[in-house]
């Protein structure tokens, strides 16, 4: 039929044009119209993030006081109009920051800006600076717990002793205000002595220990010291009472004596934003003079 043949070449002609025109339209609309997505290489912020700006500029604007607790999560997500999770995340970024900290069942307070503790890697030049760099904020306590326990296979590993000896563990926790700055803790096997409780010297860092080795005839000769950083475990996330995303500073200390016999193993945990360390390297010369001087 002629003109069906007619009707289906006009139907296919106009299929052409049409896709023309929409392949034509795909083309210059970019051109024309503003993009619906971000351009390639430029950072847009999630959600919780933009949260985290806000409230760092509340906390700085000074909003909430230093020492002043938050409003509770339920109602900044409230206000936010997002979920709870959604502002924790938020406020997790806060915490690693140092801004705020927060207090198991009480809630989120904004934090004074403490002065630093600092860790010495040669307590015997810091002329009694050794554990704090005091001032007029310093630490104002450390507690200290003393259990016996038995070597599992971390620590037997790290003590060079069997699975199952026993130890002493010594744990020191200081604190600036209420805000706790460190946790220590100290194992010593009963192998090497049976000590009893160290006197209190203000040293969060176990050196009361040392001496308690000393006065039980303990030399101690080659002390090591592994810093890292990482991410704090649960437990020790709440006995610092920051979050498990805050870094925090990791030192792995193990002294040995003159047989090389491991007598004092150590673990010390530091918040990166309360704690510096500092380290002190003595010339040859300087070291045979103080010998000579000794001698």
């Amino acid at each position: 039929m002629p003109g069906a043949t007619s009707r289906c070449r006009w139907v296919r002609r106009s299929l052409r044009r049409s896709s023309t025109r929409r392949a034509y339209a795909r083309v210059i609309r970019p051109e024309t119209e503003p993009p619906t997505t971000p351009a390639r290489g430029k950072y847009v912020a999630n959600r919780y993030e933009q949260i985290a700006d806000d409230l760092r500029r509340l906390i700085t604007a000074g909003t909430w006081p230093m020492g002043e607790r938050m409003p509770a999560e339920a109602e900044l997500a409230a206000r936010y109009r997002v979920s709870t999770p959604t502002l924790r995340m938020s406020l997790q970024i806060l915490q690693s920051e140092g801004l705020i900290e927060k207090r198991h069942g009480i809630g989120n307070f904004v934090r004074r800006p403490g002065q630093r503790i600092a860790y010495a890697s040669d307590r015997r030049l810091a002329d009694g600076q050794v554990a704090l760099n005091l001032g007029t904020d310093n630490v104002s306590d450390v507690s200290l717990d003393i259990t016996m326990v038995e070597a599992d296979g971390r620590l037997a590993s790290f003590l060079d002793v069997r699975v199952g000896s026993p130890l002493t563990e010594f744990v020191f926790v200081s604190h600036q205000c209420a805000s706790p700055r460190s946790l220590t803790r100290i194992y010593v096997p009963h192998a090497v002595a049976s000590l009893g409780v160290p006197e209190a010297d203000g040293s969060p860092w176990g050196d009361s220990v040392r001496e308690l080795l000393s006065a039980n005839g303990v030399e101690v000769v080659t002390t090591t010291e592994r810093v890292t950083a990482r991410f704090p475990t649960a437990k020790e996330a709440h006995t610092l009472n920051i979050s498990t995303r805050t870094p925090v500073l990791a030192v792995e200390r193990t002294s040995t004596d003159a047989s090389d016999r491991v007598v004092e193993g150590a673990f010390l945990v530091m918040p990166g934003d309360r704690i510096e360390v500092l380290f002190t390297t003595r010339s040859a010369a300087a070291a045979t003079e103080e010998m000579e001087t000794a001698g």
